[in-house]
C-alpha cells in the first residue's frame, strides 16, 4: 500500500516539475525603479499629474567625456558635435544638449537669434568662447566642469520607456560610443542603470544558487556523512525552487533585484525541513525501528513542528503583503508560497525517496559517545548551572541592544545599493563631483491669488526668493524654472551678456523683458517652465545625493524658512518628483515591517497558546526570538548601517526563519512531557535531541545565506550578514536562555507528580 502511494506521488512530482521546468524559458528580468513608489499614496498621485503637465525628472542619461588636455580643443570638440549629430538621431531620444549646440539667445531687430557658445570652426575664438562659457551661470557645472577636463552631454529620452525600448536606446548608445577613442567616458541615467542592474541581477542569481549548492552539499556531508544524506536533500529543496520559478514564469512574474533573494532563501529554509525530518529518522534508526516504522515516527513527531514552522516561516513573509509598496508585496508573496511548496516536497518526495532505498549504513552506528550527544547534554548542563550569568548576560545583551538601536537611522541614496567600488556607482559619482549632481529635485509652485498668472511680476517675485534660498542655502545646482527664463530674456535683451542673466531689479524693468518672454514661449521646450493655464510653474534641478536623511533635515529647515519670507496667499508650493518618492517608500516600508513583526509575533503566541494553552509559555517562547532580534538591531546602529527598504525586511524574514527553531524545541517538549517525563529530564532530552538539529539546521541556514555576502548589491550583502548573525543569536537563545526560562518559570502539570528541579 505504502509503495503504491509513493510511485503515485513520484510520477506526480516529475509531471509537475517537467511542467514547471518548461515555463522556465518564459521567466523575464526587470529592474523598474518606479515600482519602489509607495500605492495609494497623495505624494504619487501628485507626480503623476506633474509629470504629465512638464516633463519626467529622471528619463534622461548624461554622458560624461574627459580630455586631461582640457576640452577646448578643435579636434576634440568636433568629436563632441559628430557623437552630438548621432546620438540625437536615435530611437527614443527627445532631445540632446551638448557644449558644442548650446546656444545663447539674443535679440535682434527680427526677433530672438541663436548664437553658438562655441564656434567649433574658428579655433582662434575658443579662448573667449571658453571665458564666455564660465561666465554663464546655466553651462558651468553642467555641460562644462569646472576644471575644464570634462564635458556632459545630456540626453532627454521618451518618458516611460519599457525594458524592450530602454534595451535598444542603451544597445544604441553603446554602438555608438564603441566608435570613439577618447581618454574616458561615463554614462548614467535611469535606462542605463536599469539594464545594468538587470545584467547584474541575472549573474548574481546563478552565483547564488551554485554558491548555494556547494556550501549545501559540505554542510550537509559534515552532517550526515554520507553520499545519501547530501543529494536527497538537495534534490527535494532543487526541486521546491523549480516548481517556484515555474509558477512565477506561469503568473507573469518577473524576476528583480528583491526575487535573487528568493532561490536563496527557499533553498535553506526548505533544507532546514528536510534536515529536522532525516535526523528523526536516523535516531530511530539507531534505536532499532525498521525502517517503515522510523518514517512513520519521524513525520508523526516531527511533521507538526515542520508543519508550524513553516507557517510561520511563511506569515513572516506574507506580513510583507502590508507593504505599500509592489515588489515587496511580490516577494513576500511568492517566497511564502515557496515555502509551503517545499514543506508539500518535505512531505511527499522525501517519504517515497526514504521507503524506496534501502537502510543507509549510518543508521546502524550507536548512539553511544556520539560527538552531538555529548556536546548538546554539556551545553544543557552548562546553561542550567549557571543559570543566574545566563539570566544576566541576556538582560545585559538587551540593555547594550536598546543603546544601539537608538543609533541607527533611517537613510536612503540613490545608488546606495551599489557599493562604492561598483564602475557604476563610480561613474556616478563622479557627476555628483564634478557635475550639478544627478538626484532630481522638483518643486510645483501654485498661484494663489485666482486673479493672478505665475508670469505676473508679484508672483514672480515670491519665486525669485524661492529659488534664491535654493541656490544659497540649500545647496542646489542647475536650475530650471520661470526665474531661469526671466533671467534669459533679460540676457538675450542686453545681447547675451552674462551679467544680465538676473532678476530684474524693478517692475518697470520687468514689462520690457515680459516682451521678449511672450516671444520666447512659443518654443515649445518651454513647457518645462510653467502649465499652459499658467497657474503652476515648476523649478526643477539637480543636487547632490546626500541621503534622504539629510535631505529631509535640509527640507525642514527650507519649509521654516520659506514660511518666514514668502506670502502664502499670493504662492504656495510642494515638494514632488522620483527622490522624493523613493525616500518616501524608505520610510513607509520601515512603518510597514513594524507592523509585520507584530503580526508575526501574534502568529507565534497564537500557535504556542495552542499547544501549550499557557500564557507563561507564550512569553518564555517569544523571548528567545525578539531578542536577536534587538541584537541584530544593535549591531546595524553600531555598525553604521542604515535602515532602508532593504535593510527594514531584514526583521521580518530573520523572526520567521530563527522562531523555527523554538517551536521544534517546545514541541519535542511537550511529547517528552506528555510521556510523563518530568521537566527537567525533557528538557534534557529535548536539549539532545533537538538540540542537534536546530544546529545543524542553522549551520545550513548560514551556509546559505552567507553565500550572499558575495554580492555587489549592498541590500543583498546586509541581507546575507544581518540574517546569518540572527540565526546565530537565535540557536545560542535557545539552547542556552530558553531551558533556564523553562525552568525557572514553566510549572508542567504532570499527571499528580510533583516537578523534579533538582539538578
Amino acid at each position: 500500500m505504502y509503495r503504491g502511494a509513493a510511485k503515485i506521488a513520484l510520477v506526480t512530482i516529475a509531471v509537475l516539475t517537467l511542467a514547471s521546468a518548461g515555463l522556465l524559458t518564459n521567466i523575464s528580468f526587470d529592474y523598474d525603479f518606479e515600482s519602489f513608489f509607495p500605492t495609494d499614496d497623495p505624494d504619487l498621485d501628485f507626480y503623476l499629474d506633474y509629470r504629465e503637465e512638464f516633463e519626467p525628472d529622471n528619463d534622461f542619461v548624461l554622458i560624461a567625456i574627459t580630455s586631461a588636455t582640457g576640452v577646448f580643443n578643435e579636434e576634440f570638440l568636433h568629436q563632441i558635435d559628430t557623437l552630438t549629430q548621432q546620438l540625437d538621431t536615435l530611437q527614443y531620444i527627445e532631445s540632446t544638449t551638448s557644449p558644442t549646440n548650446a546656444v545663447n539667445l539674443v535679440v535682434g531687430p527680427l526677433g530672438p537669434i541663436e548664437v553658438p557658445f562655441i564656434h567649433l570652426n574658428q579655433p582662434e575664438r575658443y579662448a573667449k568662447d571658453s571665458m564666455r562659457v564660465y561666465e554663464t551661470e546655466w553651462l558651468r557645472n553642467t555641460l562644462f566642469s569646472e576644471d575644464q577636463r570634462s564635458v556632459c552631454i545630456v540626453l532627454q529620452t521618451t518618458p516611460r520607456l519599457s525594458k524592450e525600448k530602454s534595451d535598444v536606446l542603451v544597445y544604441g548608445m553603446k554602438d555608438i560610443l564603441s566608435q570613439y577613442t577618447f581618454e574616458r567616458i561615463r554614462v548614467t541615467g535611469k535606462v542605463e542603470g536599469q539594464q545594468y542592474f538587470i545584467e547584474k541581477i541575472k549573474w548574481e542569481l546563478a552565483v547564488f544558487m551554485a554558491a548555494g549548492v556547494v556550501l549545501l552539499t559540505i554542510f550537509l556531508f559534515v552532517a550526515f556523512r554520507s553520499f545519501w544524506g547530501i543529494w536527497v536533500p538537495i534534490l527535494v529543496v532543487a526541486l521546491s525552487a523549480i516548481w517556484l520559478l515555474g509558477f512565477m514564469a506561469l503568473t507573469g512574474k518577473p524576476v528583480d533585484a528583491m526575487v535573487t533573494l528568493l532561490p536563496t532563501i527557499l533553498f535553506v529554509v526548505g533544507m532546514s525541513d528536510v534536515v529536522h525530518i532525516l535526523s528523526r529518522y536516523l535516531e530511530e534508526l539507531r534505536n532499532g525501528k525498521a525502517k517503515l516504522e522510523a518514517i512513520k515516527v519521524s513525520f508523526r513527531e516531527v511533521g507538526m513542528a515542520t508543519f508550524l514552522t513553516s507557517v510561520t516561516t511563511a506569515i513572516g513573509f506574507f506580513t510583507m503583503l502590508t507593504s505599500s509598496i509592489r515588489p515587496i508585496r511580490e516577494f513576500g508573496l511568492y517566497t511564502g508560497v515557496g515555502v509551503f511548496l517545499a514543506f508539500i516536497l518535505a512531505f511527499t518526495l522525501l517519504p517515497s525517496l526514504l521507503l524506496f532505498f534501502k537502510k543507509p549504513k549510518i543508521a546502524r552506528k550507536t548512539n553511544d559517545g556520539l560527538f552531538w550527544h555529548q556536546r548538546m547534554q554539556n551545553i544543557f548542563a552548562w546553561s542550567l548551572r549557571n543559570r543566574k550569568a545566563v539570566l544576566a548576560g541576556g538582560m545585559v545583551a538587551v540593555c547594550i541592544s536598546l543603546w544601539g538601536i537608538s543609533m541607527v537611522k533611517i537613510d536612503n541614496y540613490l545608488l546606495g545599493d551599489l557599493q562604492d567600488k561598483d564602475p557604476h556607482k563610480q561613474d556616478f559619482l563622479f557627476f555628483e563631483h564634478q557635475f550639478s549632481g544627478v538626484r532630481p529635485f522638483e518643486m510645483a509652485v501654485e498661484v494663489q491669488d485666482t486673479s493672478a498668472s505665475i508670469l505676473d511680476f508679484d508672483v514672480l517675485q515670491e519665486m525669485h526668493k524661492i529659488e534664491t534660498y535654493l541656490q544659497s542655502d540649500y545647496g542646489l545646482g542647475f536650475i530650471v524654472s520661470p526665474i531661469s527664463l526671466v533671467k534669459s530674456a533679460n540676457q538675450a535683451m542686453h545681447g547675451g551678456k552674462a551679467e544680465f542673466y538676473r532678476f530684474p531689479e524693478s517692475e518697470k524693468e520687468y514689462k520690457k523683458i515680459k516682451r521678449v518672454i511672450q516671444q520666447l514661449k512659443k518654443n515649445q521646450n518651454f513647457r518645462a517652465y510653467f502649465t499652459e493655464d499658467q497657474r503652476r510653474g515648476r523649478i526643477s534641478g539637480k543636487i547632490t545625493d546626500l541621503g534622504s536623511h539629510e535631505i529631509n533635515k535640509m527640507n525642514a529647515e527650507m519649509d521654516t524658512q520659506l514660511a518666514a519670507i514668502l506670502n502664502q496667499d499670493l504662492v504656495d508650493y510642494r515638494r514632488t518628483g522620483m527622490a522624493l518618492l523613493v525616500d518616501k517608500s524608505n520610510i513607509t516600508l520601515s512603518g510597514n515591517m513594524m507592523n509585520g513583526l507584530l503580526i508575526a509575533f501574534g502568529v507565534i503566541a497564537l500557535i504556542m497558546g495552542l499547544l501549550y494553552r499557557s500564557v507563561v509559555i507564550i512569553l518564555i517562547s517569544l523571548i528567545p526570538n525578539i531578542l536577536p532580534l534587538l541584537l541584530i538591531g544593535s549591531y546595524m546602529g553600531f555598525a553604521g548601517i542604515d535602515l532602508q527598504v532593504s535593510t527594514s525586511i531584514i526583521f521580518t524574514i530573520a523572526f520567521g526563519i530563527a522562531v523555527d527553531d523554538t517551536i521544534h524545541y517546545m514541541s519535542k517538549l511537550r511529547l517528552e512531557l506528555n510521556k510523563g517525563k518530568s521537566l527537567l529530564y525533557a528538557m534534557k532530552r529535548t536539549s539532545i535531541s533537538t538540540g542537534k538539529a536546530i544546529t545543524v539546521t542553522t549551520l545550513i541556514l548560514c551556509s546559505g545565506f552567507i553565500t550572499l555576502l558575495m554580492s555587489s548589491f549592498s541590500s543583498t550583502y546586509y541581507v546575507g550578514l544581518l540574517i546569518c548573525l540572527t540565526l546565530v543569536f537565535a540557536v545560542v537563545a535557545d539552547l542556552l536562555l530558553l531551558p533556564v526560562l523553562l525552568y525557572y518559570f514553566y510549572r508542567p502539570k504532570l499527571k499528580g507528580k510533583a516537578v523534579d528541579r533538582s539538578l
